[in-house]
């Protein structure tokens, strides 16, 4: 038990210590040309295309530089193409498993499906079929992405008034 847990131990720390790297800011990793949703620390949001970055402490939207300061959040456009595929191949998969179960057992007319293996098979290409079909209609479907979002301040105080009890949330 001791040397497991000390194995636990060293290898807890040495994951700990490779996974700190210095992360690249999130606004780097888009490219020029993306359109974007941008909301600001005034509450103004509006929808332009990313421009050439410009430096560290501002970036470029549509050309006009913007400073990174005044971002409360940052959107990416995209598109719901893994969505698509996911909702397509689950349905389909199901659908057609619950089909291709009634036809067996109509087949075996009472005494039992020994195809289930077929039945699965079948289930399971219908519903690649259905995810490829959904992947097409997601790729039609604008999906909007988050990308950046300002750190919060949150602070929670109780409130004790004669008669009153309750907590208080600032940000």
């Amino acid at each position: 038990m001791r040397n497991g847990m000390g194995t636990a131990v060293v290898l807890l720390l040495a994951m700990s210590a490779g996974g700190v790297q210095a992360q690249e800011h999130p606004l780097r990793q888009l490219k020029p040309g993306q359109t974007v949703r941008v909301k600001t620390v005034g509450g103004s949001r509006f929808v332009t295309r990313l421009g050439a970055g410009t430096g560290d402490s501002s970036f470029a939207l549509a050309d006009t530089p913007f400073e990174v300061a005044r971002l409360d959040s940052l959107w990416v456009r995209g598109r719901a193409v893994g969505t698509g595929a996911l909702v397509g191949g689950a349905a389909a998969g199901v659908l057609s498993f619950g089909f291709y179960a009634w036809i067996c057992t109509m087949v075996a007319e009472g005494n039992g499906c020994d195809a289930w293996d077929t039945v699965t098979g079948l289930a399971l290409a219908t519903g690649a079929g259905g995810a490829l079909i959904g992947a097409g209609v997601g790729a039609l479907i604008p999906k909007w992405r988050l990308r950046y979002a300002r750190d919060r301040d949150l602070s929670v105080s109780p409130i004790l008034a004669p008669g009153r009890v309750g907590i208080a949330l600032r940000f």
